[in-house]
């Protein structure tokens, strides 16, 4: 159990009461500010999940009704049989609604796991029929249904009765002319529930009747005239029957809630517990926390961690790994540099987790389990036990060196601080070395340079520094792994105007082996700053290539798909030229029959018939797919290097296709859309362009001359221009569009990209004025859109 000392050194009551603002109800509020860690490793890992199932949840379902009121004190009461009243039983009512809504939402299927959560469902206890019929009998607080009951029905059903009766015999009395006179005023009103009229002190022997009253001036009496007595005594009797039936209805409910009030508390605890585990989640997404992975081993790697109590728009996130490759951090850097806040980050991750709550980390941040965590950070002096800050210090010092063990975590802030800076070291040299071989986990902040290098000479403790910029003389907050750091104080004394000879004076002071060292360290800082600067810009470069690579790959899909689109209805004209070529040769070969058969043949039908040849011999067509002779250009597939997962193109298949297993280079097995098939290397392509070469045809013997067919989608119909000027790209494009004319080309592709649109404008005007170009127009989706202009040539 983490102790309560530590738990305020951290905050942790801070991070509780921003948890307990996401509740619903005042019970569940004060659970979560009560809230303490897990006790042991089961509980941990079991809160942990809670809320990661009630966090994938909170995904179909954040409607959850967990409002519910404190019953306790009214099942106590109900559990000895003492009459509840209509707020208590409406706040029964109300927990028995919000057990059944929430047993109903848990109790239905999400298709995932959510058994913890459903394993609280089973705790709730539900009535539907008493809670239907507490909510028709009792109307509000003080309001019971006229129709509670049969009883209380015709009571105030008679009640009503009198009361007309009542007024209307007062009415008789206000509205006569003769006794208008005694009255002081026109209005009936009540005295100790009795009806009475005000009548004028001097005609009081005017007016038989009770008096039940005076004005505070004694001007007026307010009399009961005998005529009603008797039924102001009727409607007294009715009101009295009234309550009398009302007590008894609510002690009918409560006798029906006494065998279950125990029940009923237990759904109340139940429902404020499911209420705490939903203020986890929702603290958690309000600030980009992550589900932490839980150990139990003292393994800690959190990344980018911020500390919670920081505004979340302006802290510097830290990255952490403890208790793997090293057991201690030893974290040196100036004053207000962060490492005090470090160590509290560190403790407040896993303080946090083994509370069942996600912590404010990277995805896959790894937290440990621990028996214990003990710290010694801030002011630790004490003026009633006349303690000085250093006295204080070791008196906390002692008893952590006393306890810890493995389990552990200790987090010592300036350690040695406050005495004399040999024997300070000293001492948190010792402090640290004892703790390293205590099996316990460790992160200490220090200035003092011995711990730094014994940080580097001791195996499995690593150093660690909170950058510091000198160039601004100012913290940047960031941790940085495996770099000890330096105070820097001389350095910033200079920066800030100190003068030169108390500056220089420090300097000899300062031992020559110690400026040295601490010389290396900003060496090496310094190193590793324009390291990260270019490793960054690598980074920066290398998804900037990426995004290209992407890019380029969708377009090269793009322009691929649309090619084999192109290719099948290249393929379905040919076929349509062919037939109806047929059906030409075949009706002038059917009109040459005809003239041959007729049994005179004159020189008209001869010249006729040369005229039909004439006309075969000029039919032209290209020959059917079968007939074509494809010629496959470009680079075939490097088996050695072909790839599960790669899109290449087969030659069988006459489409793209994806490598799905690879057996041997005469056995691969690709996928093209559903279907799989079995290929060779030498089918396989890179790139490829198609050439049909087709074969000579002799219709009625005329020959025709081998002509190559150029497709226009093909990887050579297209120049890319991205990055060039305006008058370089003009330049490209004009020779391009030479080249595709010569070859016969009657669409080619012009990539300029998107960028900033000049690129496309300055095109575009050429291309209005262009001898060659006939239209143009942008490319749609599949084509490259707005960064691919199409251009059809004349």
């Amino acid at each position: 159990m983490i102790n309560e000392k530590t738990l305020s050194k951290l905050q942790y009551s801070k991070i509780l009461d921003m948890v307990s603002a996401y509740c619903i109800s005042s019970i569940a509020q004060g659970k979560v500010r009560n809230l303490k860690p897990a006790a042991d490793w089961e509980k941990a890992v079991q809160t942990l999940d809670e809320t990661k199932q009630a966090f994938d949840l909170f995904r179909f379902e954040t409607s959850f009704d967990l409002s519910v009121d404190d019953v306790s004190e009214a099942c106590a009461l109900a559990r000895v049989g003492s009459c509840l009243s209509m707020k208590q039983l409406l706040q029964i009512m109300r927990v028995l609604r919000t057990s059944r809504n929430l047993q109903t939402a848990l109790f239905a299927d999400y298709g995932i796991d959510i058994s913890l959560l459903r394993a609280k469902a089973y705790l709730l206890y539900t009535d539907k029929q008493l809670e239907d019929d507490i909510d028709f009998a009792i109307l509000s607080e003080e309001e019971i249904n006229d129709r509670a009951s049969d009883e209380l029905f015709a009571i105030r059903k008679r009640i009503k009765a009198i009361n007309a009766d009542i007024k209307q015999k007062l009415q008789s009395y206000t509205k006569s002319g003769e006794m208008s006179k005694y009255l002081q005023d026109t209005i009936v009103t009540l005295r100790g529930d009795r009806y009475v009229i005000p009548v004028k002190q001097e005609y009081k022997s005017f007016v038989s009747g009770i008096v039940h009253d005076q004005s505070s001036t004694g001007a007026t009496l307010f009399i009961e005239p005998m005529a009603i007595v008797q039924l102001n005594n009727a409607l007294r009797e009715a009101m009295l029957n009234e309550k009398a039936e009302i007590q008894r209805i609510l002690q009918a409910f409560t006798d029906r809630i006494s065998p279950v009030a125990e029940h009923i508390g237990i759904s109340v605890e139940t429902i404020s517990d499911i209420d705490v585990i939903f203020a986890k989640v929702k603290y958690g997404l309000d600030n980009r926390c992550t589900f932490p992975v839980l150990n139990k081993d003292g393994i800690v790697d959190i990344k980018n961690a911020r500390h919670p109590l920081l505004d979340k728009r302006n802290v510097v996130p830290i990255s952490v790994k403890l208790g793997k490759d090293y057991d201690v951090i030893v974290i040196t850097g100036p004053n207000t540099g962060g490492k005090t806040v470090t160590l509290k980050t560190i403790g407040l991750m896993c303080v946090m987790a083994m509370s069942g709550m996600f912590v404010p980390c990277g995805d896959e941040s790894v937290v440990s389990y621990w028996d214990d965590i003990l710290c010694d950070i801030g002011d630790e002096q004490s003026i009633e036990q006349n303690l000085s800050t250093f006295s204080g210090h070791i008196t906390n010092l002692r008893d952590i060196l006393n306890v810890c063990r493995s389990g552990y975590l200790v987090l010592i802030d300036e350690v040695g601080a406050g005495t004399e800076p040999n024997e300070g070291a000293a001492l948190a040299l010792a402090i640290t070395d004892y703790l390293k071989n205590s099996g316990a986990k460790c992160v200490i902040t220090t200035h003092y340079g011995q711990l730094k290098e014994y940080s580097l000479t001791t195996p499995r403790v690593e150093n660690a520094s909170m950058e510091f910029d000198m160039q601004t003389l100012a913290p940047t907050y960031k941790l940085i792994m495996g770099v000890p750091g330096s105070s820097n104080a001389i350095a910033i004394a200079a920066k800030l105007g100190l003068r030169k000879d108390v500056v220089d004076f420090a300097k000899n002071s300062v031992s020559g082996e110690k400026l040295a060292f601490e010389q290396v360290l900003q060496n090496a800082d310094a190193i590793r700053r324009d390291y990260e600067s270019k490793l960054v810009e690598l980074n920066d470069r290398q998804a900037q290539l990426q995004q290209e690579l992407e890019r380029t790959r969708s377009l090269n899909g793009s322009l691929q798909n649309e090619r084999d689109k192109l290719l099948s209805a290249s393929r379905e004209e040919a076929k349509r030229i062919v037939a109806k070529a047929k059906e030409e040769v075949a009706e002038l070969i059917s009109e040459i029959k005809n003239i041959l058969n007729k049994d005179i043949v004159s020189d008209k039908d001869l010249f006729a018939a040369r005229g039909i040849a004439k006309k075969i011999d000029a039919v032209q067509t290209e020959q059917n797919d079968d007939d074509d002779e494809i010629v496959f250009t470009g680079d075939k597939v490097d088996f050695a290097k072909l790839a599960v997962g790669d899109i290449v193109y087969s030659q069988k298949l006459g489409v793209q296709v994806k490598i799905a297993e690879i057996r041997g280079p005469n056995r691969i097995k690709v996928k093209c859309g559903n279907i799989s098939t079995e290929v060779k290397a030498d089918d396989l392509y890179y790139s490829v362009s198609e050439t049909k070469q087709r074969k000579a045809r002799v219709y009625g013997g005329a020959k025709s001359q081998p002509k190559t067919q150029i497709n226009d989608r093909s990887f050579n119909n297209e120049i890319n221009v991205i990055g060039m000027t305006v008058a370089d790209a003009i330049a490209a494009v004009d020779n391009f569009i030479d080249a595709a004319v010569l070859a016969g080309m009657s669409q080619i592709w012009v990539i300029h990209g998107f960028g900033t649109g000049k690129l496309r404008a300055g095109l575009h005007t050429h291309f209005k004025k262009h001898p060659n170009v006939a239209d143009f127009r942008l490319g749609t989706y599949g084509e490259g859109e707005g960064g691919v202009t199409v251009l059809t040539l004349k």
